[in-house]
């Protein structure tokens, strides 16, 4: 056999043997399939029982290896961390429910404050005054009587007008004079602060109102309408409505938001003396010599006419809105409801008199609106503070607070800490007779109250 045939057969028996084995497409398949079993994604339902389970066998294991001892630990355990977790959970909604109730509770609180429905009883706790620690406001400019002071709704600053034409704003954290503002007319009637102090209005002895910036006490408007000496301004709480009156004998409604007039109201026979208002469109306002007080119902554009004393009213002030006091020149105390045509209470001579048939006439008032306590002021050397007892039917004396001078006007902070009394020489609307020996000032005069 010759060499070349035998290498002949040889190749051919391997390339028989090639041929029987795979191809390299019929590898590409198994290959492929492979990877695609590879890829696919694992089942976390199935990934997580599998560690439930085995975390369940750990757990047996455990639970066989531990004494008897170590279990009863490990239950015991487990029992806090599910107390803890249940008085956590009862913490929060109590949080929770704290929170919506005293939510609900401030609302609660604003509705009948603004409806004037709230009120809080005070009188039983007020246990005296500190006259000592009180803070005397002066400046030199301000030579003559003080006549009026109105305060911010957040307390913090006071305004004061007086007969020297000036009106000042005094910080009163700082105790510092922080602007002041010149009228050209020489006394200061009355002042109105809005509840963001956005305005100041002035009755400055002319038949003109000035509208001032609250914080500067620069002039940024006048309004006209009044044909005599504006007597008395007051807003409408929580907005822009303003009320006047004037000795012209008439009311006056104006718009601030637009700086127009309203309208105009009639009835009283004299020169308008007082005037107030609260939350709701209602006025309460006294004539002097006609003898009346009035209630007027600005939206029903109706009057109630409270005509019962023959007394010339010489202030008025809303304690709430059905129920508002007066004081005369003939030196009555009064307590009124608007569904009564009588005083419900009324203290004759509440300040005495300086002898016989010359009694100390009332020529103020100060009022913490809706609650049971108000005061007044004379030149009979106090300022008396009233509390309203038996359901606010009856006027009962709470504090007598020595004060020298004619009390020409009186505000109380909204949390009735503190009284604030302006003091002049001589009365606010006149100077039928001086007190030399006083000094024309404001006192601070904090008062206790028992919490």
């Amino acid at each position: 056999m010759s060499l070349f045939k035998s290498g002949r057969k040889q190749n051919e028996k391997i390339n028989r043997k090639r041929s029987k084995g795979p191809s390299i497409g019929n590898l590409a398949k198994p290959i492929k399939a492979a990877r695609h079993d590879f890829d696919e994604e694992i089942d976390s339902d199935e990934e997580l029982d599998k560690e439930q389970q085995h975390q369940a066998e750990f757990e047996d294991e455990v639970a066989a290896l531990e004494t008897t001892q170590d279990k009863r630990i490990r239950l015991a355990k487990q029992y806090l961390r599910q107390v803890q977790e249940e008085e956590q959970e009862r913490d929060e909604y109590e949080d929770e429910t704290q929170l919506a109730s005293g939510m609900a509770r401030t609302l609660k609180e604003s509705y009948l404050s603004a409806a004037g429905k709230s009120h809080r009883t005070l009188g039983s706790k007020y246990t005296g005054f500190d006259l000592e620690n009180a803070t005397s406001l002066h400046w030199k400019k301000q030579r003559f009587s003080m006549t009026c002071c109105i305060l911010s709704a957040d307390n913090d600053y006071l305004y004061v007008g007086c007969k020297s034409g000036l009106v000042v704003r005094w910080d009163l954290k700082t105790k510092q004079r922080t602007a002041y503002f010149q009228a050209k007319s020489s006394v200061i009637q009355s002042l109105a602060v809005s509840h963001d102090m956005k305005y100041l209005v002035v009755a400055d002895g002319t038949e003109e109102i000035k509208i001032l910036d609250g914080t500067s006490l620069t002039q940024v408007n006048t309004l006209k309408g009044h044909s005599n000496t504006v007597t008395g301004v007051v807003f409408r709480l929580n907005s822009y409505q303003l009320f006047s009156s004037s000795a012209d004998r008439t009311v006056k409604v104006w718009s601030l938001d637009e700086m127009v007039y309203i309208e105009t109201l009639y009835g009283h026979q004299s020169q308008v003396t007082g005037i107030n208002a609260l939350s709701a469109e209602r006025i309460v306002t006294s004539g002097g010599m006609d003898q009346t007080i009035r209630i007027w119902k600005v939206a029903e554009e109706s009057q109630l006419v409270f005509n019962s004393l023959n007394e010339d009213f010489s202030a008025v002030k809303f304690v709430s809105n059905d129920l508002f006091v007066s004081g005369s020149v003939e030196g009555s105390f009064s307590l009124w409801s608007s569904g009564k045509k009588k005083p419900i209470h009324r203290i004759k001579l509440a300040h005495g008199q300086q002898d016989v048939g010359h009694p100390n006439w009332i020529s103020c008032l100060g009022v913490l609106a809706n609650s049971d306590i108000v005061a007044s002021g004379s030149c009979d050397g106090f300022v008396r503070i009233w509390k309203l007892a038996n359901k606010r039917r009856t006027i009962q004396p709470l504090l007598e607070i020595p004060v020298e001078g004619f009390i020409n006007a009186i505000e109380f902070t909204s949390d009735g800490s503190f009284l604030v009394v302006a003091i002049g020489q001589e009365h606010r609307l006149g100077r039928w007779w001086t007190i030399r020996n006083v000094k024309n000032r404001v006192l601070l005069i904090p008062l206790s109250i028992d919490s």
